[in-house]
């Protein structure tokens, strides 16, 4: 069962993806996302079919999911001012952004390496 709060899934070797994981725990000041890697359990069984080629980030907001630059924009929109502000940010056009997502994507393990999963408290993280 998928439960009704916001779910960040992340790529857990990523070096660039558990930085941002590190920094939406600090700012998610209410404590209501829930973290996991795509390569998680959890993951495997819960993501959908059709989402589970993503290899970058997802982002469920207790009804639907998001996938590259809407997941993070929408994942922003979960965060306190002024970082739901940021969503504003929609109306660029999806491809447009997702351009610019892609080639972050792409280019991850080269830019900001490869390491291991972020450490959190365990009561956030969905195994």
């Amino acid at each position: 069962m998928i439960p009704g709060n916001p779910i960040l899934v992340y790529d857990g070797p990523c070096t660039l993806c558990n930085r941002t994981v590190q920094w939406v725990y600090e700012k998610d000041l209410g404590g209501h996302i829930l973290f996991t890697s795509l390569q998680s359990k959890w993951a495997k069984t819960h993501v959908p079919t059709a989402l589970q080629k993503v290899d970058s980030v997802l982002f469920f907001d207790g009804t639907d999911w998001y996938t590259k630059s809407d997941a993070v924009l929408y994942l922003l929109r979960s965060l306190p001012r002024p970082w739901h502000s940021f969503f504003e940010l929609r109306i660029i056009p999806r491809a447009l952004r997702d351009v610019a997502y892609d080639l972050i994507a792409r280019f991850r393990y080269q830019l900001f390496g490869k390491g291991h999963c972020a450490l959190l408290p365990t009561d956030r993280v969905l195994d």
